[in-house]
């Protein structure tokens, strides 16, 4: 979905500026600048008055909120709301900055999906239902007594289960590739630290983590640093894992 959406930007960009070099050579700069740009006004306006959820969305125009709240407020407050409101869950991310969120206690949810990080009977993250999510709260990543900036560790704080104050961290990759997986660690030692990313293939109120451990491997191993969270199939089944940016999970954190 995220690589469509950035080739549909890039369309809607580059096809008239490629389109118009056909021609470069054919007038005058001038002339040929002024057509670009009026082609530009012609498209942006009819996308303004036609399709202006899908504008202010997809092409990332937060900056110019101003205009979209003058001319279309609904927009403006169905953003809001899907980013947190009484009328739905609140997303933190919706709320608070990348390096804010310290102290949170929340739930992890695969974005635009019903599907929720959880915790298995043997340890191993999985994807879920609300009612088995585990529940995490992130704290803050100190090195050298340096904070690290947008880097956190998840604890879970679930009394109800039987991983409560375990450490999300990952199992390491032997030699045959095998491994990777996210679980829970009662060692705090273990714990992995993860970089909360918000780039352009982020919809509002979404994020990806990026394995951050800085720990050296054993020589016969591996660890998934530099690779981000997502799903990945062991067998039959769907286990959380690590996986490059191009299949990166967006993810959603949900206030507890």
């Amino acid at each position: 979905m995220s690589r469509a959406l950035n080739l549909t930007r890039l369309v809607f960009v580059a096809a008239p500026l490629i389109i118009q070099s056909l021609y470069i050579h054919s007038v005058d700069f001038g002339a040929w600048l002024a057509k670009l740009i009026a082609i530009y006004s012609v498209m942006g306006a009819i996308a303004f008055f036609a399709i202006p959820d899908q504008l202010y969305l997809g092409m990332g125009l937060g900056p110019f909120r101003w205009i979209f709240e003058r001319f279309y407020p609904e927009i403006i407050n169905s953003c809001s709301h899907s980013a947190g409101s009484e009328f739905g869950p609140k997303l933190l991310l919706g709320g608070l900055k990348v390096n804010e969120l310290a102290g949170a206690r929340c739930r992890i949810r695969w974005h635009g999906t019903g599907r929720y990080l959880c915790i298995d009977h043997d340890g191993w993250g999985v994807t879920g239902d609300e009612n088995f999510a585990a529940t995490v709260l992130l704290q803050h990543v100190f090195i050298k007594d340096k904070k690290v900036p947008d880097t956190y560790t998840f604890r879970i704080t679930d009394p109800s289960t039987d991983y409560h104050h375990n450490w999300l961290s990952f199992q390491a990759i032997n030699h045959l590739r095998f491994g990777g997986w996210l679980g829970a660690y009662r060692d705090q030692k273990a714990a992995c630290p993860y970089k909360v990313i918000q780039d352009s293939s982020c919809p509002p109120g979404a994020c990806k983590l990026l394995c951050a451990m800085t720990n050296m491997p054993p020589p016969s191993q591996r660890y998934c640093t530099g690779f981000y969270l997502s799903e990945q199939l062991s067998g039959s089944r769907a286990y959380i894992g690590h996986a490059p940016d191009r299949h990166a999970a967006l993810l959603e954190f949900i206030v507890c």
